[in-house]
């Protein structure tokens, strides 16, 4: 979730602006984080963990590795 906040924020807010300091940057992340707060979205994940049947087997495939030598 918090990657997905930081992506939105991204693409939102931060793609193309030039800051002439740090502090410029700081407080602009900051007003962001006060204005998504003014109109809370909910998030809904797509799968609810009763859905996950834990009793399935695990497949992994593997590669297989070359001996150097």
């Amino acid at each position: 979730m918090i990657e997905d906040f930081f992506n939105k924020m991204t693409r939102q807010m931060l793609r193309g602006i030039r800051v002439k300091n740090k502090d410029e940057l700081v407080n602009r992340i900051y007003k962001y984080f006060e204005e998504a707060n003014e109109e809370p979205v909910v998030f809904h994940r797509k799968y609810k963990l009763d859905d996950v049947d834990v009793s399935e087997a695990v497949i992994v495939d593997t590669l297989l590795l070359k001996k150097s030598g």
